[in-house]
């Protein structure tokens, strides 16, 4: 038997520092993809700030403000009726200092974080002074299916998560 999932990758365009704008293309993404049935919701990397936040990671009212956007955001959408699905949000969070992370949102809540591991510093990148790197892998099983998570770089270094998965 194949189980199998409806996803949306939502490609919405947020704008850097506008927290509450941003929020607003989210909600009106997971509800276009609730209408044509998807049950899992991915969104861009760092789609409540808008990306590349750069040295506003810094600062650490911004960081509290996009921590508690996430956190509101799980209980809206619930509440909105969307509560059954994963919804993947990147956001900017904390903890000694400024993470690039994942929120994986369902029924409400945050289920899992995920912390981006590698992070770039070319071109206009400029990751690695702005943001403590993550560590391990996360695989969430939802309907059924195991799921993977990694944020962009991540996917695409050969020392990354995903050759690290791949042997599982």
């Amino acid at each position: 038997m194949t189980t199998s999932l409806r996803v949306c990758a939502a490609q919405i365009n947020p704008v850097v520092g506008d927290i509450a704008g941003n929020l607003e293309l989210i909600r009106g993404a997971v509800a276009r993809a609730a209408k044509n049935g998807a049950q899992v919701v991915v969104l861009p990397e760092m789609v409540v700030t808008g990306y590349p936040v750069e040295d506003l990671a810094l600062r650490p009212a911004f960081r509290q403000a996009s921590i508690d956007a996430v956190n509101e955001l799980a209980n809206k959408l619930a509440s909105a009726g969307y509560g059954s699905m994963l919804i993947c949000i990147g956001y900017l969070d904390e903890a000694t200092r400024p993470l690039n992370a994942l929120a994986l949102i369902h029924g409400g809540k945050i289920v899992a974080k995920y912390v981006k591991r590698h992070l770039p510093n070319y071109g206009v990148f400029d990751e690695f002074r702005n943001f403590t790197p993550g560590e391990g892998n996360l695989v969430v099983r939802f309907g059924g299916v195991d799921i993977a998570i990694a944020i962009c770089e991540d996917i695409w270094r050969a020392e990354g998560p995903m050759s690290e998965l791949a042997g599982r």
